[in-house]
Formats: structure tokens, C-alpha cells, sequence
């Protein structure tokens, strides 16, 4: 689900009007001096995206009404659409003191207390305002971000029915994310931006098409999301994200240069630009950013945290050790960053009991994580094999979700290069990759560059007696084209290299064979084998149902209803297939689906999906 503020915007946006309205509201309100026309002003300017003039509007008026819950939960409500969350919280919770019965207030609440993950504060929140249309909505979203998705999907359809919106079917398609059906949320965005095209709805509608993998046409809807409301940042911020998960650095960055102009004292967007650099390996400019963002939000202990981490990275140990000892950082951030210093120093024994400590102080995929570093510290702290002859370059690989899959040896290949070409743009990837003492240089796409062209400046950049290696997911040559033409370029070259899959593809293999051996069969594997979807479309011959086999099924409809085509010719109809389901943030899930009724629900799942197909014999249920 996305975040509070996204919830805020679809729930009291742009009107049928659109821009006009708000437009015109802000003329009529524009000659008016009393406390009444001030807040109009303030909101039509937040609507607008004109964040500072709104909330000096704001200012204005609660200088002339200080007792004004309405002043102060719209004032609330431009703090809350300008991503300042505690700002808006103070304000809201001033207006519910002064008139705890007025809905608006209790609802913005509600909004506020899921930015935050308070879901229980926005059920209480939600129960004081009554069955309002606009209490249903936050409600859905509610359940969407508890993860319950579908019971949002129920509330929301009857609405749909009765009276049908766009932010209604923006709603339902939030809610088909979490249900992950990309497709469906992909027609609701589709049918919301025909009725309203709000400059929300067709953010949410780039984000969707960018998902799928519709890039271009993603960064075109963020275009008209920022003509519609031209003083706002986040349509440059949505566009900046999008360039930056093709991997389009510079030009992610001009358009995030574009979001700060319009809000240059945004602390959060000055930390998205610092990720943005760290990824690039720009830690000065990184640190710089940061060091501004927490001289405007003092207050925030992720941005201190954040600074801190890039300072690390510079090799500062001494002064960010100092820092922590002074009491810079809460537990548990305290004890993981001080394990990363000690980890990025070569003290890498001394690390282990700082991760574990911050994953015993914490939960979650924060604890994941740390749970994982120590492991590494513990791979690395080993003693270490001698290797005859080493490659001069590794094609090393991690698995999907963080805390990666990785082999010891990869994990041996990483920590032996000096250089490393980065080929994610996940911040989460550069932190991982900062355990190690590799310079770290991303790989930029151009646009328009021929083929060969990301993989020739690779190659440009590996230097003699200097040990590279190239970053990429799963395994370098599930992505088949950079990587089977980095193997190209280093044969034409005479350049000695090996090549990493992530442990993932072996472990994913195995606990599908165990949810399929669960499902009635006690035949199982192993050694499956492991196939890309788009190479078993074009080697049908090599998809033999007597191995048990895993699919992974990066492709788009067209190769994936090819594919269905070869299985249905090899597989009897009742057979079944088990699919992994759910990737990025969504919560992953094993379903089973007959041969008969596999293409109709592959095409429903996202990019993420990797397939497991028992062994079996043509014409015999494996069921049975």
C-alpha cells in the first residue's frame, strides 16, 4: 500500500473541477482578510500544491481565529499532503480537543494515524466519525494496509456500485495491489483517471503502468499530473522514481532536482535525493543533503541515522562511533550501525554480537536484516580458502527480497573485489554492498544506447591486478542480455571470469517441492531444474515433465500465454502447476492451479511469480 498522504489526497483531492475549481475558489477567497476567506485561501493552495503560501494563508488566519478547529485540521491537512507528518499531527489533535464531534477532524486523524502505522488509532478514529462516504474509504484502506486487503475490497465495491468515482475505483485498485492483481489495479487506475483524472490518480496510474513494466508511458502520466498541478513536487518525485528504477540515474535526478525547487526545505525529499546518491556513490554530495535535512527536522532520528550511515561509508569510523557513544542514535539503530562500522573496518568478529543485538532489540525486516550482517560478518571472519589462479571478474548475484540469498563463495567473490558495477538500484543493495571494501559504481542506462553499450563501459572500467565484479538479482543469466553479453565481451577480451547464481534459486526450488509434497504427492525431488519463461517459449523441447522444474516467469502476456501453450501440450489437464505469488512489499504466497486453468492465473500475477511443475507422466494426474 502507499503512503498516508497518497490515502489524504485520494480522499479530499481535486474535485470534478479539477484544477479549475480550486482555482476558482482561490480567486474568491484571494481579496478576503478575515480568519474564513484566509483558510479557503490556504486550502485551495494546498490542493494546488503551493505548500508554503497555504500554510502562510493558515498562519494568518489562526492569528486571527487561534481557537479554530477548522483552521487547525486544514492546516493539519497541508502539513499532511507536504509529508509533515508531526506537524500535522499536533494540529490535528489540537482541532479533535477543541470539537472531538466534528468529523472532518476525526477523519484527517484517522489518515494521519495510518501514515504513521497506527491502525488501531485510525479503527478509533474511523468509529467517532459515524458511516460517512468518506469514513468507508479510510476504512478499506485501513484493512488494505493491515493486510487485509480483501475485506477493503468488500467494503469499497458496494460504494462502487451505488456511486461510482474515481477516487472509488483508485481506492479498489490500492486495495488489487495488495491482492496482487496488477492487472485489475492497472483497469481500475485506467477507469478513475477516465472519470476524474486528478493529479493522484494519475500518479497512481504511472506507478501501475511502471510496475508492468510500461515505463514510458508511466513517466507521460506523471507529466500530466505535474501540468495539472504545476507549484507541486511529488509528480517530479513520481517521475524521478520511475527513472530511477530503469536505472535512467541523471535523469532521475534532474527531475528530483525539479521536485526540490518547488519545495526546497523538504527534508524528505532531500534524504530520497541523498538514497538517490548513495546508490550513485556521490556520499559527499549524499551527506551534504542529509546534513540540511537535519538542520530542518532536528527532530528525526532516521535522518541522523541516515547521515550517520553515509558517514560510515566514507570511512569516518571514529567520529560516527563517537557520535553513538554520545547518544546520537536509539536502540536499536545504535547497536547496528556500530556493528557497520566495525563490520566496514575488517573488525568483522566484533560486528557479529552488535547485529545480533539490534535484531534482539527489534522485529521485522529490520531484524532480518541484521540477523543476516551477522551472518556475513561470521562468513567473512572465517578463514579463507586459497583460490588457484582467480578470475579476473565475478558475475555475482543476491536474491529478490532483502535479507538476500546469497553462496559463502559469493559472499567470498564481493568481499575479494576492489570494484564493484552495481546493477540495482535499491538503496537497501548499496547498504548491503557497503559491508565490503569495494569501490561501488552503478550501472547507468542511456536512452537510445545500443545494446552493447552498459556492457562495454563495464568492461572499459576492469584494470589488471585489480579484482571487478558485476551486481545483478537471482542469477546473472536470468537476466539474460547484459550478462550473457558481459561473458561475450570478456572472451572477446581475454578476460578470465566466473559467475554466481543466488542460493535463492535452490531454496525457492525446494520449498515449492515441499508445498507441492504437502498438497498429496510424496514423490519430490531433487535436482530441479531451472528455466527462464522466455527461453522455455523459445526451447519448448527442453520442458520435460518427468523433472520437476522451476519456472521464472519475467515476461509479458504475450510470452507467458506462449508458454501455457507449450505446458498445455506436456502436461495432461489436471495436473498441477504451484505458483509463488507476491514480490517487492507484498506478502508472498504459494497457490496451486490445474494445467487447464494455469494461464488465466498466471496472467493475473505479477513479474514476480516463479512457477514450480512437479514431475510427472503425460496423460496420468500428478494429483492422483
Amino acid at each position: 500500500m502507499t503512503e498516508g498522504r497518497d490515502y489524504l489526497t485520494c480522499l479530499i483531492g481535486l474535485p470534478p473541477g479539477g484544477r479549475a475549481a480550486w482555482s476558482s475558489e482561490l480567486s474568491r477567497s484571494r481579496k478576503g482578510k478575515d480568519a474564513e476567506s484566509l483558510r479557503r485561501r490556504g486550502r485551495a493552495l494546498s490542493m494546488l500544491g503551493r505548500d508554503a503560501e497555504a500554510l502562510e494563508a493558515f498562519g494568518r488566519s489562526l492569528a486571527l481565529e487561534p481557537a479554530s478547529a477548522e483552521g487547525l485540521a486544514w492546516r493539519g491537512e497541508a502539513h499532511l499532503l507536504a509529508s509533515r507528518r508531526e506537524q500535522a499531527r499536533a494540529d490535528l489533535d489540537r482541532a479533535v480537543a477543541l470539537s472531538p464531534k466534528w468529523p472532518w477532524g476525526r477523519l484527517l486523524r484517522a489518515v494521519c494515524c495510518l501514515t504513521e502505522g497506527d491502525t488501531a488509532g485510525a479503527e478509533k478514529e474511523l468509529a467517532a466519525t459515524g458511516r460517512r462516504p468518506e469514513a468507508v474509504l479510510v476504512s478499506a484502506l485501513l484493512e488494505g494496509q493491515r493486510g487485509a486487503a480483501q475485506k477493503g475490497w468488500d467494503a469499497v465495491n458496494p460504494e462502487i456500485k451505488a456511486r461510482p468515482s474515481g477516487p472509488l475505483y483508485a481506492v479498489r485498485a490500492l486495495l488489487r495491489l495488495g491482492l496482487s492483481d496488477l492487472p485489475g489495479a492497472l483497469g481500475d487506475l485506467n477507469k478513475a483517471a477516465e472519470l476524474e483524472p486528478s493529479a493522484w490518480i494519475l500518479m497512481q496510474q504511472a506507478d501501475a503502468l511502471n510496475r508492468t513494466g510500461f515505463y514510458r508511458p508511466a513517466l507521460e502520466a506523471a507529466a500530466r499530473a505535474a501540468a495539472l498541478v504545476p507549484e507541486s513536487p511529488e509528480p517530479h518525485l513520481q517521475a524521478a522514481n520511475i527513472y530511477f528504477d530503469q536505472a535512467f540515474y541523471p535523469e532521475a535526478l534532474a527531475e528530483m532536482e525539479l521536485a526540490l525547487k518547488r519545495r526546497p526545505d523538504d527534508a524528505g525529499l532531500l534524504s530520497r535525493r541523498a538514497r538517490f546518491h548513495l546508490v550513485l556513490g556521490r556520499m559527499a554530495e549524499a551527506e551534504e543533503g542529509l546534513k540540511r535535512a537535519c538542520r530542518l527536522a532536528p527532530e528525526s532520528g532516521q535522518l541522523r541515522f541516515e547521515r550517520l550511515n553515509v558517514a560510515a561509508l566514507r570511512g569516518r569510523f571514529a567520529e560516527v562511533l563517537k557520535e553513538i557513544r554520545g547518544g546520537a542514535l536509539q536502540a536499536p539503530f545504535d547497536s547496528y550501525l556500530t556493528g557497520y562500522v566495525l563490520c566496514r573496518r575488517g573488525d568483522r568478529a566484533a560486528a557479529v554480537e552488535h547485529f545480533l543485538a539490534a535484531a534482539e532489540r527489534s522485529g521485522g525486516g529490520f531484524a532480518e536484516r541484521c540477523r543476516f550482517y551477522a551472518l556475513v560478518c561470521r562468513v567473512l571472519s572465517g578463514p579463507k580458502p586459497a583460490v588457484r589462479n582467480p578470475p579476473q571478474f565475478f558475475l555475482c548475484s543476491v536474491g529478490i527480497h532483502h535479507p538476500y540469498q546469497i553462496s559463502v563463495e559469493n559472499l567470498r567473490a564481493l568481499d575479494d573485489c576492489e570494484i564493484l558495477y552495481n546493477n540495482l538500484g535499491d538503496p537497501q543493495i548499496s547498504d548491503f554492498l557497503g559491508l565490503f571494501r569495494a569501490e561501488v559504481r552503478a550501472v547507468t542506462r542511456v536512452d537510445n544506447e545500443p545494446a552493447m553499450g552498459r556492457v562495454r563501459r563495464i568492461i572499459a572500467g576492469v584494470r589488471r591486478g585489480k579484482l571487478t565484479g558485476f551486481v545483478t538479482r537471482i542469477h546473472p543469466f536470468i537476466y539474460r542480455r547484459i550478462a550473457n553479453d558481459l561473458v561475450t565481451v570478456c572472451r572477446e577480451k581475454g578476460i578470465t571470469f566466473r559467475a554466481f547464481g543466488a542460493v535463492s534459486l535452490t531454496e525457492v526450488a525446494w520449498s515449492l517441492g515441499v508445498s507441492a509434497r504437502e498438497h498429496g504427492s510424496a514423490r519430490g525431488p531433487f535436482g530441479a531444474r531451472v528455466f527462464d519463461i522466455v527461453f522455455l517459449t523459445n526451447h519448448p523441447e527442453m520442458l520435460e515433465p518427468r523433472h520437476p522444474t522451476v519456472v521464472y516467469c519475467i515476461a509479458n502476456d504475450q510470452h507467458r500465454k506462449q508458454f501455457c501453450a507449450v505446458v498445455r501440450e506436456r502436461y495432461a489437464k489436471d495436473d498441477v502447476a504451484f505458483l509463488l505469488a507476491g514480490s517487492g512489499d507484498r506478502e508472498q504466497e504459494v497457490v496451486s492451479v490445474d494445467i487447464a486453468g494455469l494461464e488465466a492465473k498466471l496472467l493475473s500475477l505479477d513479474l514476480g511469480t516463479v512457477m514450480y511443475l512437479p514431475p510427472t507422466r503425460r496423460g496420468t494426474s500428478w494429483k492422483n
